[in-house]
């Protein structure tokens, strides 16, 4: 997981605690905003992945679209 992904789980964590009042914050702890920062950075991993895949697919059905306009360049048209 990237450093970014990191940073950007711990602001999440960070707001939401800042949203929490003094008796919340206190009942839940640094150990259970620890484990939520990691959730959520899992999370933002996660779905950056899917759209990695997804772009990749992309990418693979570009590639032979071209290679198969490429293998048919010459080929005349037929009307």
């Amino acid at each position: 997981m990237s450093h970014r992904h990191r940073e950007h789980a711990r602001q999440v964590v960070h707001q939401f605690n800042d949203m929490l009042s003094p008796s919340g914050r206190e009942h839940v702890g640094q150990r259970h905003f620890d484990e939520l920062a990691l959730l959520v950075e899992a999370a933002i991993s996660s779905a950056v992945l899917e759209e990695m895949e997804g772009v990749a697919d992309r990418l693979e059905a570009l590639a032979r679209e071209m290679r198969n306009q490429a293998e048919h360049f010459d080929t005349p048209a037929t009307d």
